[in-house]
Order: structure tokens, then sequence, then C-alpha cells
């Protein structure tokens, strides 16, 4: 007869043997929490915000608040229906074996919610992946940014069934920016911003990264000036 009673040795047997039923039943439980808050909770519509992900294992968002109420006053001089810019948190572990956060990002996505994200390693290589990072050749050609000297993050895509190759830029690197770690909001170093490719307000995102940079830059060149 199977040995049924309730033992460590038993309880550590049946851990190894389905660890992965509970791993995937936790992560199907805190995508459906996150789409319930989505769904229920009374927002201001997407195309009137700028939400702006720290999406990595450390984040500090409300170190940025202060910033945000800048940048959403500069922004609204731009897009007059802008009500709301915000700094929100996203746990990206730096794991390739952290399925949750890929399900997490990915349900971020799907509903469109973000529309900047200042990135991880990971996090970069998950948005990519995903198809979540929108090219931003264009806009660096017109000169968007080019006063920050941001090093562009270049990748290359082939597509599986016909073999062409797409080359583009998907990100900048932060590496520069070093006011997000001195504000203790973010580690810039190693990360990336990026523009989602499913942002239901890009034009005025684009005009919101550009007074953030502005902000967290401001008192950096203000030092260095004699």
């Amino acid at each position: 007869m199977p040995d049924n009673r309730l033992t460590l040795a038993n309880l550590r047997e049946h851990f190894r043997k389905n660890i992965a039923i509970y791993i995937a039943g936790i992560a199907v439980m805190l995508v459906l929490s996150s789409l319930l808050w989505t769904a229920t909770t009374p927002r201001i519509p997407t195309d009137q915000t700028v939400v702006i992900y720290l999406a990595s294992s450390y984040f500090d968002a409300d170190a940025l608040s202060p910033i945000a109420d800048d940048v959403l006053e500069r922004t609204q001089a731009f897009d007059d229906t802008l009500r709301r810019v915000e700094f929100q948190g996203l746990q990206f572990a730096d794991s390739e074996d952290d399925y949750t956060s890929n399900i997490l990002l990915m349900t971020r996505l799907s509903v469109h919610e973000g529309d900047v994200f200042m990135a991880s390693a990971a996090a970069m290589d998950a948005l990519v992946n995903a198809g979540g990072a929108m090219p931003l050749d264009s806009f660096l050609e017109a000169g968007w940014l080019s006063e920050y000297g941001l090093e562009p993050y270049t990748v290359t895509e082939e597509d599986e069934e016909t073999g062409a190759r797409r080359t583009y830029i998907a990100g900048l690197r932060l590496d520069s920016v070093d006011a997000l770690s001195e504000l203790g909001a973010f580690n810039n170093r190693g990360a990336f911003l990026v523009l989602s490719e499913t942002s239901d307000n890009p034009e005025t995102a684009r005009k919101a990264v550009e007074f953030l940079l502005d902000d967290l830059t401001r008192d950096t060149a203000e030092e260095g000036s004699p």
C-alpha cells in the first residue's frame, strides 16, 4: 500500500513531483488578479494618461512623484487632454526562469497598460521578444532626444517563415542618466528606455519623455557648468 501518512518526507516528495503545477497555479492567479484590478478599478482613459513603468527587480516609483507633477504640467501644453503622468513599478526578476514576470509583462502589453518602460536588461529582452518595443529609428533621425547622447540599442529579428530580417532601434541606454539611481528610484546602469508598441497615447508619451529627461539631467548639467 502507498504511504499516505502526513510526514515531512511525504510532503517533500509531494512538492518535488508537483512543483510545476503550483508555480503555474500561482502565475495564473497573479494574472487573473491583475486583469480583475485593471477591469474594475475606476481609471482615467488610457489616451489621457502617460504611464511610465520601472521594470526591474528593484525600484521606487514614489521617488519620481515630484517629477511626474512637473512632467504633467509641461506636457499639458502639448496635449491639453492629458490628465495624469504616473510612474509605476513592474517587478521583473533578472532570471530566465521567472515566468511570472514575463506573464505580467505580457498582460500589461495586451491591455495597453503602459506607454514608456525604463527596463532592466532582462525586461528589455522580454519586451523585444514580445514585440512590445516601438521602433525609434524615424524619431531619432528627426533629432528626438539628440541632446542627451543616449546610445541606441539595436536588435535584429528574423521571420521564422520567410527568413526575412528586420533591424531596428528598440530602445536607448540609460547608463548616463544617473539621477535615477541618485534618487533611489531605479538602477540606470545597464537599463533601457523603451516606448511601448501598444501605447494608446504614443505622441504625448514621447513628449513626456522629453520633459522627463530634461528634469532628470538638468541638475547634472547645472553642476557641470562653470
